[in-house]
């Protein structure tokens, strides 16, 4: 994986070399073997690469195909390039590297914007037609890989990072988008972001550009919208079939590299599962990570006692990371520094330690994220399944937004304050799905295609590549989502959720790991705020950039100091900390400044 950032000049002015090494120094971090670029006037292409697939200097990028006048950046990995590569050699191709990023270029002069239907994989790309003088920027149909862009009538531009964007002509403030935030657990549903000029692509879409006229379209070519319910003839069927879709996620995550591949095991039935479905079939040699931290009262700080049973069991070969209250603390302006957008989760801090010393050894790993989406296993779907007596869109309103309307324009000031607009977007995207589907196979299908996107995939993506670390995702393969969109889900939901892939466990896992106690990543000093980490959050709320910046009724931040461990949010988020991470990710981004200015 690797970072990619450009730009196309509608003006035809020159792109100035201040532009060009922001965007860049944006996306270093998150491809550390290789940079390039590729200027011509009034078009800029910027490329880091982190080699995976022929790590030879023959795939780095941008890549320039002379014969057919084409350039590529790409970010991602496509798992079938081998066999499409082999179909366009038959049709008269012939291939200068060993690597899946030259299969895109000669897949796109073949099949024009049906290229993206034959990948396999998750990918952001730009390719730029130098003799027709027209762009195709492409996302993958879940949007694993980010792809931020700006639009104006002067210039068009993009990059795998928003701050690549913040260079110049910083849009105010999205009020929409605060609201979302503060509503959705930190999610901003794409094409939206926290500014009103920048944008995010929606996962399976694609942009198509005409520098000739400055024509900009976007199409949509895959959604899980209308997939159908099947009947099935017994519960092992469903099983069985989990089984051979699962399987070959891993296969293709875990082969399709030319560097050796690991696995985050948190110790938790996603992970566990994918660590011993890839010991049982021998699959690779395995390291496998875990991170903790330290317990604060009854908060448990680690899952080191689970993630030991699944090493043992399974043989890998186990690192188990130990971080302090110290280290969590020296690293959050680091953290927030390399989010694209504020993420209040607790466990970015986590993955962003993780992966630091992770990448010490490995370059890819295998991750759990996406399973309980997919396979029903957060406990507001149960939930909701179970209220009868609520309306339909109400019952996401009451089990999952993180605030109530009264508590947000308390949170909120007057001057950004807007109403319904969480509620509208739920409400709209509820209505494209087939009236015979469920409320909740409407529900799962809704967090897939808009939720999933920015919590957890995004952080896990920034975090990781924070250190130049890329993290695939087995529950999030394109045949295991269909399938299981198949499944009705309030099967899904029995036993306390993740029915099917717990009776799937069984085959591979103890039950003790299987039948554990739910819980998010724990770390508990950012849920019970004191110490360093409470003045932390002292200081960016108290500063004269936060009062200056205006977002937040500074009357409730006061509410919040006297007593920061008392006010949570529905999914047991500390609401002093969500403002602090928020108004510190516009210090460290925006302001540049560290530390921030207190008021005395």
């Amino acid at each position: 994986m690797c970072g990619i950032c450009g730009e196309i000049r509608f003006d035809r002015a020159v792109i100035d070399q201040l532009t060009k090494e922001c965007m860049m120094n944006a996306i270093s971090a998150r491809g550390p073997d290789n940079s390039g670029h590729f200027s011509n006037q009034s078009i800029f292409l910027g490329h880091h690469r982190l080699s995976i697939i022929d790590t030879s200097a023959k795939s780095n990028q941008p890549m320039f195909d002379k014969e057919l006048s084409l350039i590529i950046v790409f970010n991602g990995v496509i798992y079938n390039y081998i066999s499409l590569k082999n179909d366009l050699k038959k049709r008269g191709y012939v291939f200068e590297s060993s690597g899946d990023t030259e299969v895109i270029l000669k897949a796109y002069h073949f099949y024009g914007e049906k290229c993206v239907e034959h990948l396999d994989g998750v990918f952001a790309f730009c390719i730029y037609d130098l003799k027709n003088k027209k762009a195709f920027i492409a996302r993958d149909r879940f949007g694993i890989k980010p792809l931020y862009y700006k639009i104006n009538k002067d210039y068009f531009s993009f990059s795998s990072s928003m701050q690549s964007l913040l260079s110049k002509d910083v849009g105010k403030v999205n009020k929409d988008a605060i609201n979302y935030h503060f509503f959705l657990h930190s999610v901003v549903p794409a094409p939206h972001t926290l500014f009103e000029n920048i944008f995010k692509l929606k996962p399976g879409h694609f942009m198509l550009i005409d520098n000739n006229n400055d024509r900009v379209t976007t199409k949509k070519y895959y959604s899980i919208d209308h997939l159908p319910i099947v009947e099935f003839g017994s519960e092992n069927e469903i099983i069985e079939a989990i089984d051979y879709y699962l399987l070959q996620a891993i296969k293709k995550r875990l082969s399709t590299s030319d560097v050796p591949v690991g696995i985050l095991l948190s110790g938790g039935l996603d992970s566990s599962l994918i660590a011993a479905m890839a010991s049982k079939h021998k699959l690779s040699d395995i390291n496998t990570f875990s991170i903790g931290f330290e317990s604060i009262n009854e908060e448990p700080g680690d899952e080191f006692y689970f993630s030991d049973i699944v090493s043992k069991n399974h043989s890998t070969n186990h690192n188990k990371i130990k971080i302090n209250n110290d280290q969590l603390f020296d690293n959050l302006d680091m953290v927030i520094r390399h989010m694209p957008e504020p993420m209040s989760s607790q466990d970015a801090s986590a993955f962003f330690l993780l992966a630091r010393e992770v990448s010490k050894k490995q370059k890819v790993v295998l991750s759990g994220q996406g399973a309980d989406e997919l396979f029903g296993g957060y406990p507001w779907y149960l939930h909701m399944n179970e209220d009868k007596s609520t309306p339909d869109i109400q019952k996401f309103q009451k089990y999952y937004l993180d605030r109530t309307q009264q508590d947000y324009e308390l949170t909120i000031s007057k001057k950004y304050t807007t109403f319904n607009n969480t509620s509208d977007f739920i409400k709209e995207s509820f209505d494209v799905y087939d009236s015979n589907l469920s409320f909740l196979d409407k529900l799962l299908r809704f967090d897939i295609s808009h939720l999933i996107v920015d919590d957890p995939v995004k952080r896990v993506d920034s975090m990781t590549m924070a250190w130049g670390l890329e993290t695939r995702v087995p529950f999030l393969d394109q045949e295991l989502i269909e399938f299981m969109c198949s499944v009705r889900s309030s099967e899904k939901v029995k036993n306390h959720g993740k029915y099917y892939l717990k009776k799937l466990a069984l085959e591979y896992l103890d039950p003790e790991v299987i039948n554990r106690k739910k819980f998010h990543f724990p770390v508990p000093p950012l849920k019970i705020l004191n110490g360093k980490i409470l003045n932390f959050a002292r200081e960016a709320l108290c500063s004269f950039q936060c009062k200056d910046r205006g977002i937040f009724s500074q009357q409730n931040i006061t509410k919040l100091l006297r007593n920061p461990n008392k006010y949570f949010t529905k999914l047991d988020g500390n609401k002093l900390w969500h403002l602090a991470v928020f108004e510190r990710w516009f210090q460290v981004n925006l302001d540049k400044k560290n530390p921030p200015t207190l008021t005395g």
